[in-house]
């Protein structure tokens, strides 16, 4: 994947999760369970952020397709959106240092 990309990605969306607390994003290329060639991105959000209407969640995953779309790339885009305070399930590692 090119930076050209990864920037067009990222700034899709500070555009669009911006004002929910967007931090940062981290981008994975990997298949999806189709075998298929796909790009997960992990929109990571502030701690203590409130949680996002669907509709804006909605609009950031579109904004991820377009943004590959507009790059001439083709693959499927999956999009995950995490609150760091979160609570995940036992067997999902955390890149938090516990305390």
């Amino acid at each position: 994947m090119t930076g050209a990309l990864e920037a067009s990605i990222e700034a899709a969306l500070r555009k669009t999760l911006g004002a929910h607390g967007f931090d940062h994003v981290e981008i994975r290329e990997d298949v999806d369970n189709d075998g298929e060639p796909a790009i997960f991105v992990t929109a990571v959000l502030r701690p203590q952020t409130l949680k996002i209407p669907g509709e804006v969640s909605a609009s950031a995953n579109v904004a991820v397709a377009e943004a590959l779309e507009k790059a001439g790339d083709d693959r499927l885009s999956y999009l995950y959106i995490r609150r760091p305070d979160d609570e995940r399930p036992s067997d999902e590692k955390s890149t938090a240092p516990s305390s």
